[in-house]
């Protein structure tokens, strides 16, 4: 691209022929505005109910005939249903008063059988007015922008691979008259079906000619003009489009007449054909020069310069045969052929499919919003005129990575931020959703330019139509995003910030291309470099660990293996997958545990219906009032009162009567579990102390585990006591489920907690032993974290579906079978069979990986291992010998055990929180994915100590920030502890490798199960930290 840029200088770069390819490619880009998100005012669902024919009733019973529903806390009309009309006409007709001489809660009802009657307040018609996509057909009204987006998506795919094909211009020509011609044809559509399949067309021609005109005006124009080009000039002009549509519908509000006004701008675009020039770069690379010199001359004359007599010397004689040959075909595997373009590839799609679905989602969610929906619209477009001058000058001033790395987590950590705000401010809430879309809508724009300046000429239009696809796969699931907010009202904000934040941690290990040429061919791509942190210290002055010469030759002598063959995955997955049945086990309580509502049991005694109602005493908890768990009133006094006829609260004053404990058993609601440990074995009332005992009982046998496993793998092998603690977790777990008491199931469940932390740790220690490196730390924070809160995350699906705890114990200890088979593919640690002289066993471990890696072992892998290693057998007296290693194990123990409390008490809490049960708990796993991905960043990047102050700080002050939050906020109150979770459950992950680096080979599993016994005192306590709070 170098030589090019340096050819054409004689051009300049802002003459006349820049000007008119400039602003005509911007002004080609205003339709796109208008019809991109012209389905905000086309198919928006204004208030309607059930229409009332016009049959004989009177006006009470007319107004009366809609139920009225409570709709996030607020009363409207129903918009489905309707009381009967026959049971309505009937009681009409007989002179009844309804809500005086009829209860109409208690008629009947019925669906919309006369269709229904639509809200004119906002809209003359929409096309959910003309095609009724309302209740049972609602699922179209999205669908419609979704179908609009399939149509986006296969443009995307295909336009690009056309225009490399045939050429810049007549792609982009082509597919501006399908955009208008198909917009046109769906003003005169007779049904929802034609209308979507015209609007498939309409999205495929939309997004060809927009990518097309970017490309073309990417390679037409230089240097600042082209920046100014991709970032300020398309968006703007985009922008202009979407800021008319509001202003344009609000004159225009039926369906058909602002339809067919929004297509009829693009037959002006129709003379640009005899202004805009090909692609010279383009042409160039099809090895027609000959073309691509006509165009330049033809610029510099509109220029007033003299071109060259030759403009390209060079490209007949090399370029043609080397970078651009004619007969060298480039299609879509192109962008997986090589390492690089395969990395860079996959983290560009990632940040365009995380962005693009936001950008939508947020765009068609105005209409939802406070307010007027036609200034909200206007200044959702609005807000992206900053957006994309904020871009420009990123993009002229500052590095690419850095750019939209920043602007990305803006934009996720405004949409978390929505979940704060009271109901009370509304405006506030508008606002940060606007920041929000601000962000995203810069780093989208940054994104079109940052992929078209990594990408070479050969394949640039490919690879934009390529990120455009994997995008529009986000775009059309986008318009049911905002609909998840019906099953929890903050949800569609937590995802869509969470998808920004990791595109802006992806984005920092892409190449950087600010201020370099745009390359030509594959191999002048740029490639991907560390990146450099001024926290952290170079490699040359970095401080070397305190560790043994032993460790130290080790991953020097077992360099010849590389870091990530096939043996090493092998290991690494396998490994990984061992921690699956951990996060459904050490959490399974929540649900096998769980109190449900209960109430003392009425026997089956001769009570009026009004006794049985008033036999059990309301009590208020925490300001609201309930039905009395421990107690009734005497039974045997009831049932006098009842024999004698007195009606409760009319002629007895039930407040003033004796009370009695459960003696006949408890009632417990079935609303969520169909069985749990405590309504198995009564674990209420006075035998309340052993529902937080049983979990308290487990995390002791963790203790008592992380005691013995680290001593014993240290003395028998990582291996076999690894493969011995997961057969008896299984064990242990298969037999809970015919527990005949509760003592019998606390045993089972001590005995589970034990092996579950014996096989954690000891796997842990073994995969950190076997992986040198990047990998190493890769299993460490992030392999064994995700696959923990993979299970974990399974737990709530899983019980969700199996209510019955039997079943549901059953469920998560069978899984431990599938791991019988891994024996015989994960092998013992080299590390530690050398710790322990035995050199020969672990030479042919090392060799039977360098066969699997095919890779050649040396003849001697380990030369001087007779005479300087000697079997020796370590305790724990050896982290008490010197100075050092007591003070570190002493503070490293208390971390331990304040992350450890932290994270069981907050992770056992949340069927107490606010809101579904299972809910909760899924978002209290999900939580750990970005926790350690966030850890294994750190990892990477953080020294140590910082990376753990700082978390550890983060998540210990949003938990004492919960104390300010008011009750009528119950999700600001979830949010903080979840973000006080997200913290320590990041210094836990950093926590683990750190220890682990932290202590030699010979007695690293002893101070890691000493660290954990520590930690366990803590968690042991932690179920019954939260009972604290009553």
């Amino acid at each position: 691209m170098m030589d090019y840029d340096e050819t054409t200088a004689f051009l300049g770069q802002w003459g006349r022929f820049q000007q008119t390819v400039f602003f005509l490619l911007c002004a080609s880009t205003i339709p796109n505005g208008f019809n991109v998100f012209s389905m905000i005012f086309l198919a928006d669902i204004p208030r309607h109910h059930c229409l009332v024919p016009e049959v004989n009733l009177s006006q009470e019973w007319r107004n009366a005939i809609i139920p009225i529903e409570v709709v996030n806390g607020k009363e409207e009309l129903s918009r489905c249903s309707r009381y009967r009309l026959d049971v309505v006409r009937n009681l009409s007709d007989q002179g009844f008063i309804p809500g005086r001489d009829v209860n109409v809660t208690e008629l009947g009802k019925e669906g919309c059988l006369d269709g229904w009657s639509y809200s004119r307040d906002i809209y003359q018609s929409t096309i959910v007015t003309e095609f009724d996509l309302v209740c049972s057909e609602q699922w179209k009204q999205p669908f419609t922008s979704s179908v609009y987006f399939l149509g986006v998506l296969c443009g995307s795919f295909f336009s690009g691979q056309l225009s490399d094909r045939f050429g810049r211009k007549p792609v982009f020509f082509a597919t501006m008259a399908v955009q208008t011609l198909f917009g046109f044809f769906q003003a005169f559509s007779t049904s929802w079906t034609v209308y979507s399949i015209l609007f498939f067309v309409n999205g495929l021609g939309q997004i060809s000619n927009y990518v097309a005109a970017f490309v073309l005006g990417s390679e037409t124009l230089t240097g600042n003009i082209r920046v100014l080009f991709a970032s300020v000039g398309v968006c703007l002009f985009f922008v202009f489009g979407y800021m008319m549509l509001p202003l344009t519908a609000y004159f225009i509000r039926d369906w058909r007449s602002l339809q067919l006004t929004l297509s009829l701008p693009g037959l002006v675009y129709i003379p640009f054909w005899w202004f805009i020039p090909e692609s010279p770069r383009w042409l160039l690379s099809q090895g027609r020069v000959e073309e691509a010199e006509a165009i330049l001359r033809l610029a510099a004359k509109k220029n007033k310069v003299e071109a060259p007599q030759v403009i390209f010397t060079d490209y007949d004689a090399d370029m043609a045969k080397t970078q651009f040959k004619p007969e060298e075909r480039h299609t879509v595997v192109d962008l997986v052929r090589t390492t690089n373009i395969r990395i860079t590839t996959a983290i560009v799609c990632l940040v365009w499919f995380s962005l693009s679905i936001g950008y939508i989602a947020l765009s068609l969610n105005t209409s939802r919003l406070h307010g007027d929906p036609y200034i909200n619209c206007f200044i959702s477009a609005s807000i992206e005129i900053p957006a994309y001058i904020s871009c420009w000058l990123a993009l002229k001033y500052f590095p690419r990575r850095l750019s939209l790395a920043v602007t990305a987590l803006l934009g996720g950590l405004s949409l978390y931020f929505i979940q704060l705000v009271p109901q009370s401010l509304p405006e506030l809430f508008i606002a940060l959703e606007m920041l929000g879309k601000f962000g995203i809508a810069t780093g989208l724009a940054m994104i079109f330019v940052y992929s078209a300046e990594l990408y070479p000429t050969v394949i640039r239009n490919t690879a934009m139509g390529a990120c455009n696809t994997v995008s529009r796969m986000g775009s059309t699931i986008s318009p049911y995003f905002m609909q998840l907010g019906m099953f929890h009202k903050y949800l569609p904000y937590i995802l869509l910030g969470t998808l920004a934040v990791l595109s802006a941690l992806a984005t920092l290990f892409l190449p950087e291309s600010f201020r370099r040429p745009l390359p030509e061919t594959i191999q002048q791509m740029p490639k991907r470099q560390r990146i450099k942190w001024p926290c952290t210290t170079t490699e040359d002055d970095s401080p070397k660990p305190v560790v043994s010469g032993t460790m130290k030759d080790y991953d020097e002598t077992t360099a010849f293996l590389g870091q990530w063959g096939r043996f090493q995955q092998t290991v690494f997955f396998l490994l990984c997958a061992t921690f699956i049945p951990n996060g459904f086990n050490v959490f399974s309580i929540i649900f096998l545990a769980d109190i449900p509502h209960h109430h003392c049991l009425v026997p089956e005694v001769n009570l009026s219906q009004e006794w049985r109602n008033a036999i059990i005493p309301i009590e208020v908890v925490n300001g609201k009032e309930e039905l009395s768990r421990c107690s009734r009133y005497r039974l045997d006094v009831v049932r006098n009162l009842s024999d004698q006829g007195y009606i409760p609260g009319r002629d007895v004053n039930v407040t003033e009567l004796g009370q009695e404990g459960c003696l006949d058993g408890w009632s417990y609601s079935r609303d969520i579990y169909q069985s749990t440990i405590v309504t198995e074995f009564d674990l209420v009332c006075s035998e309340q102390w052993k529902q937080p005992l049983t979990s308290s009982l487990y995390l002791q046998g963790i203790l008592c585990g992380s005691f013995f496993s680290g001593q014993l793998s240290d003395r028998f092998g990582r291996k076999p006591v690894l493969f011995t603690s997961m057969a008896l977790q299984t064990l242990s777990a298969f037999v809970q489920v015919f527990s005949p008491s509760w003592t019998m199931f606390s045993i089972f469940h001590f005995i589970g907690g034990m092996t579950y932390i014996s096989k954690y740790m000891v796997g842990f220690v073994l995969g950190t032993e076997i992986f040198t490196g990047n990998i190493r730390d890769l299993f460490t924070s992030l392999g064994v974290c995700l696959f923990f809160a993979f299970g974990y995350m399974m737990l709530p699906l899983v019980a969700y579906f199996i209510r019955d705890w039997k079943s549901l114990q059953l469920t998560v200890s069978l899984p431990g079978l599938l791991y019988i088979p891994l024996w015989w593919l994960i092998p013992e640690s080299p590390r530690w069979l050398r710790s322990q002289g035995r050199v020969e066993e672990a030479e042919a471990i090392l060799r039977h990986a360098a066969k699997k890696n095919n890779v050649q072992a040396p003849q001697v892998i380990f030369e001087d291992d007779d005479a300087d290693i000697k079997s020796e057998h370590h305790s724990v007296v050896d982290l008490l010998r010197t100075s050092n290693i007591r003070i570190t194990t002493a503070i490293l123990c208390l971390m331990w055990l304040s992350l450890v409390t932290g994270y069981y008490g907050l992770s056992l809490n949340t069927s107490r929180l606010h809101g579904d049960a299972y809910m909760n708990c899924f978002v209290s796993a999900a939580v750990e994915v970005p926790a350690y991905i966030f850890s294994w960043v750190a990892l990477k990047y953080l020294p140590r100590r910082l990376s753990l102050i700082s978390t550890m700080l983060l998540g210990g002050l949003s938990l004492y920030f919960i104390q300010l939050v008011p009750q009528s906020l119950p999700a600001l109150y979830i949010a903080l502890e979840m973000l006080g979770k997200f913290g320590i459950a990041i210094a836990g992950a950093v926590m683990y490798p750190y220890t682990g680096e932290l202590y030699p080979t010979v007695i690293r599993n002893t101070a890691m199960g000493v660290c954990s016994t520590v930690s366990r005192v803590g968690s042991s306590v932690a179920p019954f930290i939260m009972q604290l709070s009553e």
